[in-house]
């Protein structure tokens, strides 16, 4: 640089206000850069969710977005921030941990059992379950209060009671022949289409 050249009054500022505005503008393309879609999407869900009805739908989604990197984990309760995610979902809103939560699947459950257990103990209307065994689910106590607030039965003190912590466990204990179980659908859709 020549020593001779120098800025004037007006040159400095606009020198100082120009250099201000490209940092501001190189820090704004580092924050865009940074919320940019990377080509993974990070998404934390229940593990039955996952088994029965997020994985028979990522291989669609692969076929439409091959550039698209799923990474799936599972847990139960409350919504995770120990690791990074894009999409958390939850069955109960309580579990949202101050996060909006966005409905998108609406659940209704049946009574399940398998063709062995039904051969086994015919059952002659869905509010007569005496003597039946029923499976409960640990995770999912209000399942078998629904069916009874739709099928009321009084004589329900007969059954013997199977009580599992999961409800993917509950569905191996069904297909096993151990008793009934009322599912979600979402659960269930695939192994009643077989």
């Amino acid at each position: 640089m020549n020593p001779s050249v120098r800025l004037t009054s007006a040159g400095e500022t606009f020198s100082r206000v120009a250099t201000r505005l490209l940092d501001e503008l190189a820090q704004a393309e580092k924050e865009v850069s940074a919320n940019t879609f990377s080509g993974r999407l990070t998404i934390q869900c229940l593990p039955t969710f996952a088994m029965h009805w997020l994985m028979p739908r990522l291989a669609e989604l692969n076929e439409i977005h091959p550039e698209l990197t799923v990474d799936v984990t599972t847990s139960i309760g409350p919504v995770s921030f120990a690791s990074p995610f894009d999409i958390a979902i939850r069955r109960d809103p309580a579990h949202f941990s101050g996060l909006k939560p966005v409905p998108f699947l609406r659940e209704s459950s049946l009574l399940v059992c398998s063709q062995q257990y039904l051969h086994s103990r015919p059952l002659v209307s869905p509010n007569q379950l005496d003597d039946h065994i029923k499976i409960q689910i640990r995770a999912r106590n209000d399942l078998w209060k629904r069916w009874h607030s739709h099928f009321p039965n009084n004589h329900h003190k007969n059954n013997q009671i199977i009580t599992l912590d999961h409800t993917f466990a509950a569905i191996q204990a069904a297909e096993d022949g151990l008793g009934l179980v009322v599912m979600p659908y979402l659960f269930c859709e695939k192994h009643l289409k077989t």
